[in-house]
Parts: structure tokens; C-alpha cells; sequence
């Protein structure tokens, strides 16, 4: 399939509706709002006895002009989108009143992901989503493409990044997929009962539950529990959109996923990326015996927002999933990471005082060059991170923590989900931690950021 057209200058165009498609939740925000209040009004008009049909064509015609004004508005912007793959770097403007242009040079790109959002993906269209080390924000998003350009253009990006020295694993295992059948599976496809069940069965969607039957029994009123709805609901249905069909391959030091319902996409993560690993089974998921193993990855800040992709290697599973993907990702195998009963350090009996639930289940371990933490009595934590990769070390101790003569080592990683504290540990210990992993050796100092895995 040949992909899009270049337009002057040499950039290539994107599809002549993503200026809309980038905005169809704010025009279908207004035009529900619009609905709401003026239905009545509406109603009135069209079952008048003086409205004929005369009138109610002028009115459907009202409508058509208005969309069509709107529709040529948005080519305006359009034909001042685009992009351009060079030799050197990828390219992408856009802009009517203020020009932008972003540039991401090939061997700072860290992943090339192609993103399906529900409205584009009616019409057949993704995105192409560039991952640049230099920031939280430093992403490139060419949307959009129809489904064939999209995966098209990846693969030219992807080429470049081998041809300029980037990661040669990453383009070369995703330059080549193989077929589904073909694929051997690190997580099979999970199943949507479990991906429905698991956001079930969470503290944050019981606490929704709750709140939204409080006002049927008791006075709260239910504005008092909108601001609860708005900001638990994204975070069950992030759970069931990251974990809907997820399914995860690994070949030649890659990590590609695919998952999503109303956001399809499909990522890439190198393994050379991922800076810590956590595996975590929260309390209602115990009787099941399902985990979940999130991940710190170079590139990937944050996972608030489906723009940014998951941080989960593995978003609901068993344990012998866990087993598996905790032993692809390494160093440590999920049993070593587990086994509390070597641990080096742990929370003395007098900090029960200030963690009376935790305390027994709190520990820290340096063996082998990684640093691995514990903690969580309810939802159960184990973390790891090669201590080259921890950025600095922060000893912490408020003043409850001084009397008892305890305090906690904060590991201080790049950004993302998996956050290490050795917790309330003795004195003397948490000193001798600060200590040993000061000697740690560190990656030598590169000029370019990106190029220290």
C-alpha cells in the first residue's frame, strides 16, 4: 500500500477528518449539552401546529450548513498539518495561527506504537505515536492515517531507526511481526470475563458502588457525590480498556503488546528500557489468585492517560503468568523476588507505632546488583530495581520515626508507576542500606541521555 502523499514542501498529508476526529468528544460533549437543554424547546417547535414541513426543512438544512461550515473550517487546519520522515529526523507541523513544528532525531526514538481510538477506528483510521527520550511530554502523535498508511509509516520509521545506529532490536523484531497463529505467546490473550472481573473486583470500584447508593441511604445529596464519579470512573475504566484481550510477545530483547477496547494499540517496549518491576495481587483478587506486574520504562512516564500506553506487562493473570513475565523481564525470577525469608532488613517490632499493618510484611534485600523492596499486608507488593539504575537515595525520618529510632530509604528512580521506600527500617539499617548501594556501580556518562539503558 503506498502511503500518503506529499504536499508542498515535501510533507506528507494526514486523512482529511483528523482535525475533527481529534475533537469528536468535545463536539459530541456539546452537542449532548445542547440536546439536554433546549429538547424541550425543540419539541415544542417541531409538534407546533404552525410548523409545517416547510419550516422543519429549513431547519434540518440549518443543521447540514452548520456542519458543513464546520467541516471546512477544520481543512484549514488540515492543509496545514503534516509530516515528513527525513533522512536524519521525523518531522511533524501543524498550526494556523501559531505555526508548530516537532522534530525527533532517530536515535533518541524509544518505541513507535500505532493507536486506534475508538471514533477513528469506525472510520478506519490510527495513529502513529513516536516515543522520544527528553521528557514526559516529548511524544509525536501523527494522527491520523487510514489503518494501512499507519502500519506503513511505522515500518519506515522503524527502518530508519536500524539505518541510524537506534534500537536495531526494536526495529528489526517489529519491522517483521509475525501473524497471530504464529506468535509464541509470553501472556495469551486474557480472557474478558477476567479483565471485567478484576475491575470488579477493586477497592477503587467498591468505593464508587458505595458512593454512588449513598444518597438512597443516607442525606447526602448526589452533587456531593458527582466529584467521586468523575474521578473514580477513569480508573476502572482504565483497568478494563488496558487489560481488554491484552496479549504480550517477546522476541530478540522486545516486548510488544497489543490491547485496548476502545483504544486499540499496540507497543513496543525494549527490555533495555525498563528500569524496575513490580508484581502486586491486591486483596479482593487473592481468592483467584490473579497478579499484576507493572513496570518503570525509560520513555513511558506515566500511564494516567491512554495517550501514554500501559505500564503493565501483565494487567490481570495468574501466577504462573506472573512467574513468566517476571522471569522474561529478570534479573531476579518471581520466586527470588518473593522470598521474604531472605531479606536483609526488615521493620523492627517498635514500628508498629507508626505502620501497625504493615509492619511485618516490610523488608529490603540488595543481592546481586538489585534492590528489591516489600510491603503491604492487604495488597501485596514486591518491587525490584537494578541498583545502576536508582538516580539517588533519600534517607527519610519524620519525627515519630526519631523517637523510635527508625527511618525509611526512598530509591529514587525515573518517572513512572513503580515507586521503592525501604519503610521504617532500624536506624543503623537504613544507614547501611544508604551505604551499600552508594557503591553501586554506576552506567558510564553518555552525552546523549537516551543511549544509557
Amino acid at each position: 500500500m503506498t502511503g500518503p502523499q506529499p504536499s508542498a514542501g515535501g510533507y506528507r498529508r494526514v486523512h482529511r477528518l483528523s482535525p475533527l476526529l481529534r475533537v469528536w468528544a468535545t463536539v459530541l460533549t456539546l452537542i449532548a449539552l445542547a440536546v439536554f437543554n433546549f429538547s424541550g424547546q425543540l419539541f415544542n417547535w417541531l409538534t407546533s401546529e404552525d410548523v409545517g414541513w416547510g419550516q422543519a426543512l429549513w431547519g434540518i438544512a440549518g443543521v447540514v450548513a452548520a456542519l458543513g461550515l464546520v467541516f471546512g473550517v477544520s481543512q484549514l487546519w488540515w492543509s496545514r498539518t503534516g509530516f515528513r520522515v527525513g533522512a536524519e529526523e521525523l518531522e511533524f507541523k501543524r498550526g494556523v495561527l501559531t505555526n508548530q513544528v516537532r522534530t525527533a532525531r532517530y536515535d533518541r526514538i524509544q518505541a513507535v506504537d500505532v493507536v486506534e481510538p475508538l471514533a477513528p477506528r469506525v472510520f478506519g483510521l490510527a495513529a502513529v505515536r513516536v516515543e522520544v527520550a527528553g521528557g514526559i511530554n516529548a511524544a509525536i502523535e501523527i494522527a491520523y492515517l487510514p489503518h494501512g498508511e499507519a502500519e506503513d509509516l511505522r515500518a519506515e520509521i522503524l527502518a530508519r531507526i536500524a539505518a541510524k545506529g537506534g534500537d536495531t532490536a526494536l526495529a528489526d523484531e517489529l519491522a517483521e511481526d509475525a501473524p497471530a497463529p504464529e506468535r509464541n505467546y509470553l501472556v495469551s490473550p486474557i480472557p474478558i470475563g477476567r479483565s471485567l472481573a478484576a475491575a470488579a473486583l477493586q477497592f477503587s470500584t467498591v468505593f464508587t458502588l458505595l458512593s454512588a447508593t449513598a444518597p438512597l441511604w443516607t442525606g447526602i445529596s448526589l452533587a456531593a457525590v458527582v466529584p467521586v464519579l468523575v474521578g473514580f470512573i477513569p480508573l476502572i475504566w482504565r483497568t478494563i480498556d488496558q487489560s481488554w484481550r491484552f496479549n504480550a510477545t517477546r522476541a530478540d530483547g522486545v516486548f510488544h503488546l497489543t490491547y485496548g477496547l476502545a483504544n486499540r494499540r499496540r507497543q513496543a517496549v525494549p527490555e533495555t528500557r525498563i528500569h524496575a518491576l513490580q508484581l502486586k495481587q491486591p486483596l479482593l483478587w487473592r481468592p483467584f489468585g490473579w497478579w499484576t506486574v507493572s513496570i518503570t520504562t525509560a520513555g513511558y512516564a506515566s500511564e494516567r492517560s491512554n495517550a501514554t500506553g500501559t505500564a503493565k506487562l501483565l494487567p490481570v493473570g495468574t501466577w504462573e503468568q506472573a512467574v513468566a513475565v517476571v522471569g522474561a523481564v529478570g534479573p531476579l525470577t518471581a520466586d527470588q523476588l518473593t522470598d521474604t525469608a531472605a531479606a536483609q532488613y526488615v521493620t523492627p517490632r517498635r514500628a508498629r507505632w507508626v505502620s501497625p499493618v504493615d509492619w511485618r510484611w516490610q523488608t529490603a534485600t540488595v543481592r546481586g546488583g538489585v534492590a528489591v523492596t516489600t510491603f503491604g499486608r492487604l495488597t501485596r507488593r514486591y518491587q525490584m530495581v537494578t541498583a545502576a539504575h536508582i538516580q539517588e537515595l533519600t534517607l527519610k525520618q519524620g519525627p515519630l520515626q526519631r523517637a523510635l529510632h527508625i527511618a525509611d530509604v526512598r530509591f529514587d528512580l525515573v518517572p513512572g508507576p513503580v515507586r521503592m521506600t525501604a519503610r521504617d527500617l532500624d536506624e543503623a539499617a537504613a544507614r547501611q542500606l544508604v551505604d551499600t548501594l552508594r557503591s553501586r556501580e554506576l552506567p558510564p556518562l553518555s552525552a546523549d541521555p537516551a543511549a544509557v539503558p
